[in-house]
């Protein structure tokens, strides 16, 4: 490793660190390789870099999906998602808890963030739980928890990114994410009904005749229209994933303002503002991360890293839980974004050299980052339910660490059985 490299990195790490962020954090690294090694004729190929970094057509998905998402956030479409979860698992001891988790799986294929789970069902989800008898800390963990399917069951942001990282196919990468997303629910949901028959959790009474069940479900077709309309357009070949972003910010839109007419037009300007700024941070971060792997790349760290692992000579297996190990640790101090960008090309080129399925890769990475937002110190899920449900840190780690154990034990499960990311995007013919 050269010297203008461990004082890039040495940068990028130390303004990170001490609350830079992370964009400019990169840019510094950037600048500081640039200077270190005296690499002047590199600095007017900088802004060519952030800006090519950003220029790909792929990414239009990002702004529009978020659009999409603001747009059901605002209308008001979540309270159909919970009254049909509600009929449907409501009736379980636990039953509040098993509709939190039911809802984001829902939710999570209109949005596909977590954070935008947390802030639209934990408002809620965690004072009706508390109003039920659960502690605080059990009601935000479920909800923290069950946020991070958002990011594995398509539309995924994430996985958005990875794919226009890695050249990996979008639209494999979401059919490969979609069995695991729904496993994790799964799991999180038999955890639940463990925890309820131990503790004596409540269920939720409402009306669940044929007719109660088939007008909830009526009432959610509509929004759950979304994830159908982009799985078939991407899946099926009609659409790509701009397009079918497109595509699903216009339906939500005609769904919010013409159909329920639950969005005035004078508050379509705030949620504009709030997804172009929420998309500026992306992609700016997308850009500026662009740069600074184009100097890792001048510095030949996708060879070095390459070299490492053949020297590891730890097989597949061993090198495949390596990975897993350097992913959580990444995940618990830098967001998943970040860590797609800076590291997810090097990744996934050395676990091809290591005999391990990119795709079947991918999948794993993206989960271990997904587990990093519910561990500190980034944790950026368990504080956004922390700072709704006010019930302290200490209580809500000892109450997310069963939760936390689930995700792990499903990690596992679809490292060890590659047939859960591979078998959907096999079936659709990637």
């Amino acid at each position: 490793m050269s010297a203008a490299l461990e004082v890039m990195l040495a940068t990028f790490l130390g303004l990170m660190l001490i609350g830079l962020p992370v964009a400019w954090a990169m840019m510094a690294g950037v600048l500081a390789w640039v200077v270190w090694g005296g690499k002047w004729a590199f600095l007017p190929l900088l802004a060519e870099r952030v800006y090519q970094g950003m220029d790909v057509f792929v990414l239009m998905a990002i702004p529009l999906f978020i659009l999409a998402g603001e747009l059901v956030n605002e209308g008001r479409i979540t309270d159909r998602l919970v009254r049909f979860a509600n009929v449907l698992v409501g009736w379980m001891r636990g039953g509040l808890a098993q509709v939190n988790i039911a809802a984001s799986i829902l939710f999570s294929g209109i949005t596909g963030v977590a954070l935008g789970d947390i802030a639209a069902l934990g408002r809620v989800f965690i004072p009706a739980m508390v109003q039920q008898g659960y502690t605080a800390a059990y009601a935000a963990a479920v909800t923290a928890s069950s946020s991070i399917i958002g990011p594995m069951v398509p539309p995924s942001l994430v996985a958005v990114i990875y794919g226009s990282m890695t050249g990996i196919s979008i639209g494999a990468l979401m059919a490969a994410t979609l069995v695991p997303g729904l496993l994790i629910g799964l799991m999180q949901m038999v955890l639940v009904a463990a925890q309820a028959r131990a503790l004596g959790f409540p269920t939720v009474p409402a009306d669940r005749s044929a007719r109660a069940v088939l007008a909830a479900g009526g009432q959610a077709a509509v929004p759950l229209m979304i994830p159908v309309i982009i799985l078939a357009g991407m899946l099926g070949g009609v659409m790509t994933p701009t397009e079918a972003g497109g595509v699903a910010a216009a339906y939500a839109l005609a769904v919010s303002v013409v159909l329920y007419r639950s969005l005035r037009a004078a508050a379509l300007g705030a949620v504009l503002v709030r997804s172009a700024l929420f998309s500026g941070q992306l992609l700016i971060i997308v850009g500026c991360g662009a740069a600074f792997s184009w100097a890792m790349g001048m510095e030949n760290v996708p060879r070095l890293l390459g070299t490492a692992v053949a020297g590891w000579e730890l097989g597949y297996a061993g090198t495949f839980l390596a990975f897993n190990l350097i992913l959580l640790g990444l995940g618990m101090f830098i967001d998943p974004t970040t860590v797609i960008i800076l590291f997810g090309p090097l990744l996934s080129a050395a676990a091809v050299t290591a005999g391990i399925d990119p795709l079947h890769f991918g999948v794993v990475a993206i989960l271990n980052l997904n587990i990093g937002l519910l561990t500190p110190p980034l944790g950026v899920c368990l504080f956004a339910a922390e700072r709704i449900a006010g019930s302290g840190l200490g209580p809500l780690l000892r109450a997310t660490a069963p939760f936390l154990a689930v995700n792990l034990l499903t990690l596992a499960i679809v490292v060890a059985v590659p047939g859960f990311s591979l078998w959907l995007p096999g079936v659709l013919g990637f």
